[in-house]
């Protein structure tokens, strides 16, 4: 007869909170098709800037909508 005893696994308890999971493939890839679409709306905004109404709140600065801080979409 054999006499088997389980216990709990003793795992460093730094080693196991310092482990921080990845993001997954399909998680990144859509991050990245986000990011890209956002640039490309900001390209088309700064592109067409001059079709704005003047009360439109990109145009009501007067500043040209090329500078990051005013883009609609933060980075």
């Amino acid at each position: 007869m054999v006499a088997v005893t389980y216990g709990t696994a003793r795992v460093a308890p730094a080693a196991a909170e310092a482990a921080t999971p990845k993001k997954g493939f399909f998680a990144r890839l859509l991050d990245t098709i986000e990011q890209s679409q956002k640039k490309r709306a900001e390209r088309d905004l700064a592109r067409y800037y001059y079709l704005l109404p003047p009360d439109h709140e990109l145009r009501a600065g007067a500043l040209p909508p090329h500078r990051e801080d005013e883009l609609p979409f933060g980075r």
